[in-house]
């Protein structure tokens, strides 16, 4: 890239950048974070750089985790943490005014099994979620650059050349790859020319904040459905995190259009007209915003250099709480094209992301906004209990484990033995390792490589381990394959990927099945991991 680290050095009347890094993240959300997590983890170089001055520490946004998402933090090494602080499984009571209607444990109807270990949706405020990324990053040495925006970019064949502005110094930052993490206001995506297609919904307004909230039990979400205004008529949520309530209010507009500040007089006023239940007290908020929800998404994920990722490319209604983890889920699928390409693999590879993830976010789309239109119907609070006992809606699978690839570019079925196919999520499962030791396929997963699963005799294979290490050696970050053979004494591997013999099964670093069969030759293997994984 000397065109760009010329023009770096060279740049006149600005601060300079001597190196330029592997790829530039712009936004530090939950998006730009889990990006540069599963890049840093592959050994790639990057920085994030994030407008505001400060980290977020409160709020009520991106506050449901769904088990998909759940995956992905434990392959990011994070899982742990985030179970920690969040709470599974909430309890959900309707009312009719005063009146307790239903109440509904959601936590029978969604129970681990062997090959889904992460059952139900997590409620976490989104600024844990980010707090948990960035100390893992830190871990990396790449710490978030804040107080730093993206006013301008222009790229060439060898990488791109950031404008940024910190406080009143504008420098110039080289890149290979520039990625967009930066909301539905996108910079990046409007520097890029990148048509954002769609609507706002300007009749609909919804007051939410955080607030301390005496009198109302904690182990439960509390729901207040209305004729006019569906289920958003009123839900208050308990952050255990915070210590706190979300509190969500659905508000009207006046006749000259304007609605109702958010503060503590307007949401005790609407408490009291709505739920009216004694001996509960709303104290004033810590944090509160006006939302009105925006059904939009791109056209193209790709601009040459430039990428983008999360609510840059697509936003829809809050309804079945995708939207965090619709971008995280581009950011993991994502991040190891990026490395295998910085790594030598074909560019193309990075096309495979847009054809792979833009028929997601169109799905993802339609069924929020479908459950959006149940949510604020004549029985919206039955929807919204539903969706937190089944996690789906609208046709789609709001766990996000049903999301896959199959037909898409990348995958290889070289017979019909195996019930799993190319593309599918790859299911975990308790099993064996060749020499007896206990362990979870997950375990196995973990990490910015590829894993070779092999279940029963695979003698031609061999020859691999002289190449690539096997499941128990040191894994160096660059290195693309870990060889898996194991043993299944449960059957559980069989269940969950419908074998009924021997089989090898090729994994993605993304946790998504590449290649199946009951055999594969080393050669086979061999050009499939050369074409979009080359060995470092």
């Amino acid at each position: 890239m000397r065109s760009v680290q010329h023009a770096v050095m060279h740049a006149e009347g600005r601060s300079r950048t001597a190196d330029p890094t592997d790829v530039l993240v712009v936004g530090a959300g939950p998006v730009g974070l889990a990006l540069a997590l599963g890049l840093a983890r592959a050994g790639v170089g990057c920085r994030v750089i994030e407008r505001e001055p400060r980290f977020r520490d409160r709020g009520v946004r991106g506050k449901g985790v769904n088990p998909r998402t759940l995956e992905v933090f434990d392959d990011l090494g994070v899982v742990d943490a985030i179970l920690d602080r969040g709470a599974p499984d909430l309890k959900v009571r309707t009312y009719e005014g005063d009146r307790l209607v239903r109440e509904v444990d959601p936590a029978p109807a969604n129970p681990p099994t062997p090959d889904r270990p992460y059952p139900g949706m997590l409620l976490l405020g989104q600024h844990h979620t980010e707090a948990v990324l960035r100390e893992r990053l830190a871990g990396y040495g790449v710490t978030v650059e804040t107080g730093t925006e993206l006013t301008g970019h222009t790229q060439d064949a060898d990488g791109v050349l950031a404008t940024v502005r910190r406080g009143d110094r504008t420098e110039l930052l080289g890149a290979r790859y520039l990625v967009g993490c930066d909301g539905g206001r996108s910079t990046v995506r409007k520097l890029a020319g990148i048509p954002f297609l769609g609507e706002t919904w300007e009749q609909e307004r919804f007051l939410m904040a955080s607030m301390d909230v005496d009198g109302l039990d904690t182990d439960a979400m509390h729901i207040w459905n209305d004729p006019r205004l569906g289920v958003g008529a009123l839900a208050m949520i308990p952050m255990r995190a915070d210590a706190n309530w979300a509190v969500h209010l659905s508000v009207e507009q006046d006749e000259h259009g304007g609605i109702p500040a958010p503060t503590l007089e307007t949401f005790r006023s609407l408490f009291a007209e709505r739920a009216g239940l004694p001996g509960v007290t709303l104290h004033e908020p810590v944090w509160s915003t006006v939302w009105r929800p925006t059904v939009r998404m791109v056209e193209r994920y790709r601009d040459g250099r430039v990428l983008l990722a999360g609510d840059a490319a697509h936003c829809h209604s809050a309804a079945g709480g995708q939207g965090m983890n619709t971008g995280i889920q581009d950011a993991h699928n994502l991040s190891w094209k990026l490395a295998a390409v910085l790594r030598g693999a074909p560019d193309a590879l990075l096309d495979s992301y847009q054809a792979e993830r833009l028929p997601v976010a169109r799905a993802v789309l339609a069924a929020t906004s479908a459950q959006h239109r149940a949510l604020f119907g004549a029985d919206g609070a039955r929807a919204l209990t539903d969706q937190f006992v089944h996690l789906a809606a609208g046709g789609s699978d709001f766990t996000g484990l049903s999301v896959g690839y199959r037909g898409g570019p990348l995958g290889r079925d070289l017979d019909d033995t195996t019930g799993i196919r190319a593309g599918d999520r790859a299911p975990d499962a308790p099993c064996a390792t060749a020499d007896g030791t206990p362990t979870r396929l997950f375990d196995l997963f973990r990490g910015p490589h590829f894993t070779l699963l092999t279940v029963g005799a695979h003698p031609a294979l061999d020859g691999l381990a002289e190449r690539w290490p096997t499941a128990q050696a040191p894994l160096p970050a660059a290195t693309p394959l870990r060889r898996a053979a194991v043993l299944d004494p449960g059957g559980h591997v069989a269940r969950a990927y419908g074998l009924r013999g021997d089989a090898v099964v090729l994994v993605r670093p993304d946790g998504y099945v590449a290649l199946t069969g009951a055999t594969a030759d080393p050669g086979t293997l061999a050009e499939y991991l050369e074409s979009y994984a080359p060995v470092a």
